[in-house]
């Protein structure tokens, strides 16, 4: 008689939906609570799911997951191959010990470098030198007469990777270089190297060159995650030559693109013994990514002393149990007795970061921020804005970068400590992406770092409380939200 019966299909199956909806809220919200991340993305999270369970709950396993496990042992591997080589260099210094930085560094250096040391496993090494770039241009042909020298392999690695004249540039040199029995290997993230077809790689792999890509987008194997991106740019040739910074591979590198030209970065290039531990991160990447190991092979040959600088390479992401740039940042400023300048094109503070810089200001320390006048990430620039008034208001002077697109990630203090990295100075950066970023102690290359911050400071405009008292009802709402949405920028 069932056909008869007048059964409310419609709110059955509501009731169900609703019910089964807040079954699954009440499932996955102790697990992100459990995950201890920041308050604010905790309770962003909570409220999402609450209100939309079903998009809340998928939104969440789509980006939402901040921790990704690596193949600890294969890491531990290549980490100790490196140490070894570091360990037989024909030159010592007092640098390479992990407790005692040498005493030629200043205090803020020494602290710094202990700090970065305990966190990553691996000390300040001697005998490197460092040639740093402010133009893509200098920057692509260094790298390309690194490439034309290889002997034994070339490893590069780029977050975004075009495939316009730059990419094919890049390309086609790492043919020759395959065409020759140089073993080279190309990486790319899987959202930023997109452009890359079955197509344009095919000659590369048809030279004997290997392709690979991190995490991409449509891969899903069991560590998948579209919201974690390897965000390094990094260029190993032979373990002796290494380069690192901000660039990709693209013409808007170049400022061939008149939307945010001139584009404005800062790369550095690095010869010495530090390129070995440049060279393990890579090895740690294409590991992840294509499940070849590299550490049991004859890559890693721990060259000799070729310069007086002092580097540390850091790297971090959601593979690691720490923050490992974020602390870094964080002690550099709390360090800083005189200076501090930071520039970045993406500015969102934690509010750890957000009181060290406003009370570095209030002992007196001269902190300045250099960020993008005009941004290729409005959302995050509206976002970075709304923290101008309370950094203002504490002392911090703030400079928005004009013409073109400011997309460097450098900090100087006192002088004594600068870095040049991937990582820039926002929650992404130390949280959700893999990063690599280069510290260097010592008084010449943070000179010469000061003199570019001032060069770049001159093309800037700062930022008044005045300005701000101007800026309109609709603005300032537009910044507020995407405040709101920082967490998860």
């Amino acid at each position: 008689m069932l056909e008869h019966a007048n059964i409310p299909w419609q709110s059955i199956f509501a009731v169900v939906t609703t019910v089964g909806g807040y079954l699954l809220a009440l499932v996955l919200i102790p697990r992100i609570i459990l995950d201890r991340r920041e308050s604010g993305a905790t309770l962003a999270w909570i409220l999402f799911i609450a209100i939309v369970p079903y998009l809340g709950v998928a939104l969440f396993f789509l980006v939402g997951q901040s921790r990704v496990r690596r193949k600890s042992r294969k890491h531990k591997e290549s980490h100790d191959i490196f140490l070894r080589n570091m360990n037989a260099l024909d030159i010592k210094h007092p640098a390479c010990n992990f407790e005692k930085p040498p005493e030629v560094l200043s205090e803020q250096a020494r602290e710094i470098a202990r700090l970065a040391a305990s966190v990553t496993g691996t000390p300040v090494i001697t005998g490197n030198s460092l040639e740093i770039f402010i133009d893509a241009n200098k920057a692509y042909d260094r790298m390309q007469q690194a490439i034309e020298q290889a002997q034994h392999h070339v490893f590069m690695q780029s977050y975004i990777y075009r495939k316009d004249s730059a990419g094919k540039r890049f390309r086609d040199l790492l043919i020759e270089k395959a065409k020759e029995g140089v073993e080279v290997k190309l990486l790319v993230d899987g959202v930023g190297g997109q452009e890359i077809s079955k197509k344009f790689i095919k000659p590369l792999l048809d030279a004997g060159g290997q392709f690979g890509i991190f995490m991409p987008v449509f891969g899903f194997r069991p560590y998948w995650n579209p919201n974690l991106r390897n965000h390094r740019k990094i260029l190993i040739v032979d373990d002796k030559v290494g380069f690192a910074g901000g660039l990709n591979i693209g013409e808007e590198y170049q400022g061939r693109k008149k939307k945010y030209a001139p584009w404005r970065d800062t790369h550095i290039r690095l010869d010495g013994p530090a390129v070995g531990r440049l060279q393990e991160i890579f090895a740690e990447d294409w590991l992840f990514a294509t499940d070849e190991d590299l550490a049991d092979t004859d890559f890693f040959t721990g060259i000799s002393s070729c310069g007086e600088e002092l580097v540390q390479i850091v790297d971090s992401g959601p593979d690691k149990g720490h923050e490992t740039i974020h602390a870094v940042f964080f002690t550099a400023v709390n360090e800083a007795s005189e200076k501090v300048f930071i520039t970045t094109p993406y500015f969102i503070p934690d509010s750890a970061m957000l009181l060290a810089l406003k009370t570095a200001s209030w002992r007196g320390v001269d902190v300045r921020i250099l960020l993008p006048g005009k941004s290729d990430l409005r959302l995050v620039q509206w976002a970075g804005r709304s923290y101008y008034k309370e950094l203002l208001q504490a002392g911090v002077r703030i400079f928005e970068h004009h013409p073109g697109m400011l997309h460097a990630k450098t900090m100087v203090v006192d002088k004594t400590w600068s870095t040049v990295g991937s990582a820039n100075m926002d929650r992404r950066s130390f949280r959700l992406n893999f990063e690599v970023n280069v510290l260097i102690s010592g008084s010449r290359m943070a000179e010469r770092m000061e003199k570019i911050f001032y060069t770049d400071m001159d093309k800037a405009k700062e930022i008044t409380l005045e300005d701000l008292e101007h800026k309109g009802l609709k603005a300032r709402m537009v910044e507020a939200f995407a405040r709101i949405l920082s967490p998860v920028l």
